[in-house]
């Protein structure tokens, strides 16, 4: 665990206070449910939906709710700022939260996401600072954005952050969902998580790069995995919530029977 959340990991178990880092509090009701949310960028996608008092991506998100078992484990790699934890905590009920995020400027927000919400008990903070590879290594950098902190690479040999191998850092752990949004290396994260595979069929919800399309198809077949659901928000890459195909009746019968809604340019998968 990266020093600075350590120290308020030990705040937090010895009932001390943890200060914020400056940011402006948006207090909203997406979805009928309180919410309060932590910006500090105007330029950014996910903070602009967040000012105007909603989660990015929300109509996808409410796919979710048909797929994901209250109380169950859902992991968060590519965290940013925490949209998709904080709606897996609150509005999917998931008994616990595991997020991967390497960029400062990202974490800070999504630790005081988690923290404003009261959702520390839930969310765990053992993986903040770090990325997922197929391999452990350090040296990473953060790409700088001053819009769309999201989109940030991990830059090799330019910095200190370190990548870790995801059935390592799973390692016992079964996750019902995982989510997956890394800019670019999702074949390598998806590759780490071999382990993870071997004992768990999660749903996933996966970010993938045009450049990665022909490469994660054919991960999607050597795993026997099938596709729910794509997404194409921008032209450079598309979302896809995918199974494992012995669970593709069963989930696709649930999304039905809860008549979730979808984007307007969402397409059922095959």
């Amino acid at each position: 665990m990266i020093p600075r959340v350590a120290r308020i990991n030990r705040r937090l178990a010895r009932g001390r206070p943890v200060a914020s880092v400056p940011l402006e509090l948006v207090h909203a009701r997406p979805l009928d449910v309180p919410v309060t949310f932590c910006v500090n960028m105007q330029a950014d996608p996910i903070q602009r939906k967040h000012r105007n008092g909603e989660f990015y991506e929300q109509q996808e998100l409410l796919i979710l709710k048909a797929l994901f078992p209250e109380g169950g484990l859902f992991v968060d790699i590519g965290a940013n700022v925490g949209n998709h934890t904080l709606f897996a905590a609150l509005h999917l009920r998931a008994g616990r939260v595991i997020p991967f995020e390497p960029n400062p400027k990202a974490f800070e927000l999504l630790i005081q996401n988690v923290l404003v919400n009261r959702l520390a008990e839930r969310v765990s903070f053992d993986f903040i600072g770090y990325g997922l590879s197929d391999a452990a290594e350090a040296g990473f950098g953060m790409e700088e954005r001053q819009r769309n902190l999201g989109g940030a690479k991990m830059l090799p040999g330019e910095g200190e952050v370190e990548v870790l191998r995801g059935d390592v850092a799973l390692a016992g752990l079964s996750p019902e969902f995982i989510k997956i949004d890394v800019e670019g290396m999702e074949i390598k994260v998806l590759n780490g998580l071999a382990g993870v595979f071997e004992r768990a069929r999660p749903v996933m919800l996966v970010e993938v790069d045009q450049d990665n399309d022909a490469a994660f198809h054919d991960w999607v077949a050597a795993r026997d995995y099938r596709v729910l659901t794509t997404h194409s928000r921008y032209q450079t890459n598309r979302n896809y919530i995918l199974c494992h195909a012995a669970d593709k009746e069963r989930l696709g019968a649930a999304m039905a029977a809860g008549a979730v809604g979808t984007e307007p340019n969402a397409s059922a998968g095959v």
